[in-house]
């Protein structure tokens, strides 16, 4: 079913005079020429759907198809293929559901809010008003429908995962990425390490170096020590491994460890896969540039630390808003316009406002309309 906006249509009185004397024919009605059935323009805004508080944040999933919002829980929201896209406080979700997986393409309508080197035009976003912003929406049409390869939709990915190496496609070698460092946060300890070196016996691992360096909060380090090498041997594992950086060593699955490297048998070769994960109750973040010396452990939620398994989101990848640009801690709407393709249809979508009338925020607001071949 397409969103259709209908206007109520009032009944009408056609009063006809005659002579001296006047009549009322309620039985009148409109000439068959005459629209019955107002519909409002293109760039409507819908909204705002309030996505509750961050204490107590709630979930609005939008069916662009219908054209209104689905009352789901979370758990039936993962079941369901109806909706389309997502909002939760500040995050925009799309369905991955096999049938309606979701895609988005971000056009490149005002990218003046942005200079060449990336930085936020504040004035440009301060300026701009759904009102402002309306041309530019209008001006997207289907025309402007990009090939399907160049939608993107929302995936997971492991937060250190198989980052730890390269692998080149000529030669089919691989071999440690030793410039890009992890942070584990785990028992109150953070290690930062890096894979300095590996082997690889065909399609599994064989043995792996790390360069580890510990910050123990507990016992008082205010920064990461000196790097040390560990080297765990993987070829013939007979179960997954563990391993505890602050012990240096490899442990059993009921003991202590950060992190875990799941063991594979590939050709009868068994070793270990080119692939690391952390324990449920630890965190970590990707250091690309080394850039960490220490971690402040009062700051460490503003890090960006994550847990083993993360959404890797598709609006992330172009954020529709910008922080904090005038000193305040309020969400500026770049007003930057999506196009969302479903498996049934393809959208243009404008995010206009994260607040209802009296400023709460977690509000969303929005224009959308389905782009149709002339």
């Amino acid at each position: 079913m397409k969103i259709s906006y209908l206007a109520s249509l009032s009944t009408v009185l056609l009063l006809t005079a005659c002579g001296g004397s006047s009549s009322t024919d309620s039985s009148a009605t409109p000439s068959p020429t005459e629209s019955t059935t107002p519909v409002v323009e293109q760039g409507t805004v819908v909204g705002p759907f309030s996505t509750g508080t961050t204490a107590e944040p709630t979930s609005v999933y939008f069916d662009l198809d219908a054209g209104e919002v689905l009352v789901l829980t979370d758990e039936e929201a993962a079941e369901n293929s109806a909706w389309d896209i997502a909002f939760q406080r500040t995050k925009v979700y799309l369905n991955t559901h096999v049938d309606n997986a979701v895609g988005a393409f971000f056009t490149d309508v005002n990218s003046e809010f942005y200079d060449e080197t990336g930085a936020a035009v504040v004035d440009s976003f301060l300026n701009a008003d759904a009102d402002s912003e309306l041309d530019d929406y209008l001006g997207i049409s289907a025309a402007d429908i990009p090939e399907e390869d160049s939608f993107i939709g929302d995936s997971e990915e492991s937060v250190i995962g198989a980052k730890f190496y390269d692998y080149d496609i000529t030669t089919h070698v691989v071999s440690a990425n030793d410039d890009r460092y992890f942070i584990v946060d785990s028992d109150s300890m953070y290690s930062k390490f890096r894979v300095i070196d590996l082997t690889s016996d065909g399609r599994t691992m064989s043995s792996i170096t790390f360069g580890v360096a510990i910050q123990n909060t507990l016992a008082g380090d205010t920064e990461f020590g000196a790097e040390s090498a560990l080297t765990i041997n993987t070829a013939n594992c007979t179960d997954d491994i563990y391993i505890d950086f602050d012990l240096g060593a490899a442990l059993s699955a009921s003991d202590a460890w950060d992190i875990t490297l799941p063991c594979t048998t590939v050709d009868d070769i068994t070793g270990a896969e080119f692939d690391i994960h952390i324990a449920v109750d630890a965190q970590a973040l990707v250091d690309e540039d080394n850039t960490y010396a220490t971690i402040d452990s009062e700051a460490a939620q503003y890090y960006g630390f994550t847990s083993d398994v993360t959404q890797e989101l598709a609006f992330d990848k172009n954020s529709w808003y910008q922080y904090n640009l005038n000193g305040g801690h309020l969400l500026w709407s770049q007003y930057g316009v999506y196009l969302i393709k479903t498996s049934d249809a393809t959208f243009k979508m404008q995010i206009t406002s994260y607040y209802d009338e009296a400023g709460t925020s977690g509000n969303y607001s929005f224009r959308f309309d389905e782009l149709i071949s002339e």
